[in-house]
């Protein structure tokens, strides 16, 4: 979680009510909801097994040290979508062991570089970067109330960007994929296409492509990359890119039809997944 700092997450918990609100404004689903749609799964069939499941967050301290108040924000995220969340007192290795003497269902753990969920029972690995990319395409589609057969552009060939992009083909979208880097995001749609029916196609020409879509996911870690000009009434973004990529100017003139947030939606779309494991491709 290298991207993430404290003054990130630090009121996160105190908003989680307020931030379903924002999200049934947007989509008409709150987190758990938005989680499902990306899973293929209806909310009840989750609901009915949640409170059967325990959750441990393991204090991790390695590398660069943890990130205040990260374990206490997952747990209150898990516990806000109705899971049993706990932290052990121990950390790193001696909290991951606790955890499993204490019957834990699922472990999530995070340090420098990854964020992950582990279902024990199943010997399943959910990783944050596939989680969050699926969770946020499926956001978009509820924002733009189907994204079938409409343009869309993914901003950033990275992971968490490509995993968008699979999702939103697999919706029906027309998805393109931008990158500074050109011959990444060639390489990264190519292969990517191995495994779809409906292709993506890479899009170079980053100005032009500003006028010809309506609908963005940003998933870069830089500041700035929409600007207000790409905005117009139809526009809407979904972000999960860390900081949000998009100008002062362009947040106001979007408005609610910006989906933003750091953690959030990444993190009730790993406990998902680690209760409903999606076909492997």
């Amino acid at each position: 979680m290298t991207r993430l700092t404290s003054s990130d997450i630090e009121t996160l918990s105190d908003q989680l009510i307020d931030f379903d609100e924002r999200l049934r404004l947007q989509t008409g689903r709150d987190m758990l909801g938005i989680a499902c749609h990306g899973a293929n799964i209806c909310v009840e069939n989750i609901q009915d097994q949640i409170c059967n499941l325990s959750i441990a967050v393991i204090t991790i301290t390695a590398g660069l040290g943890k990130i205040k108040g990260f374990a206490q924000t997952i747990k209150d995220i898990l516990s806000h979508l109705g899971f049993k969340a706990f932290i052990p007192t121990q950390t790193d290795a001696a909290g991951l062991a606790r955890a499993i003497e204490d019957k834990a269902d699922i472990i999530f753990m995070a340090d420098d570089n990854r964020y992950f969920a582990i279902n024990l029972k199943l010997a399943l690995l959910v990783d944050n970067i596939q989680a969050t990319g699926n969770v946020f395409a499926a956001a978009l589609d509820l924002m733009a109330k189907g994204i079938k057969g409409k343009s869309v552009l993914v901003i950033g060939a990275g992971p968490v960007g490509m995993a968008a992009a699979k999702t939103l083909a697999e919706f029906g979208a027309c998805v393109g994929v931008h990158d500074k880097d050109m011959i990444k995001c060639q390489k990264s749609c190519d292969s990517m296409n191995k495994r779809l029916t409906k292709k993506i196609e890479p899009v170079h020409d980053f100005k032009q492509a500003g006028n010809k879509f309506n609908f963005f996911i940003e998933a870069t870690n830089a500041k700035n990359v929409i600007n207000s000009v790409m905005i117009n009434p139809e526009t809407f973004i979904a972000a999960p890119g860390v900081p949000l990529g998009v100008t002062q100017n362009g947040m106001k003139k979007a408005g609610n039809q910006i989906l933003y947030d750091p953690l959030q939606l990444g993190t009730a779309a790993m406990a998902v997944r680690a209760v409903f494991p999606l076909p492997r491709d």
